[in-house]
């Protein structure tokens, strides 16, 4: 992720520590550990995940170990914006 100022990176961690199923998010220099509730994030904080990352610049293939069993019909769609990001690379499970 890159930041603008402070007050970019500020809202970058606030916007993730509120997505339901986060309980803790850190930057450890250039790396993000994002601490969850649970191993799966719910479809409204995947999709709220998706949208931070996009909107940041962040990579998106770092988001396709959050696809299971109930979110893949969704999540893997290939008419999907952020398809392409995110399995481009990344072998179906």
């Amino acid at each position: 992720m890159s930041f603008l100022s402070a007050g970019d990176e500020a809202a970058f961690f606030s916007w993730l520590r509120g997505i339901p199923g986060v309980i803790a998010a850190q930057g450890v220099g250039r790396e993000l550990h994002i601490g969850l509730k649970s191993g799966r994030l719910s479809q409204a904080g995947l999709r709220e995940l998706i949208a931070l990352y996009r909107r940041f610049g962040g990579r998106m293939s770092e988001l396709a170990p959050f696809e299971n069993s109930a979110n893949t019909a969704w999540f893997r769609s290939p008419t999907a914006v952020w398809y392409e990001d995110v399995f481009a690379t990344t072998p179906a499970s």
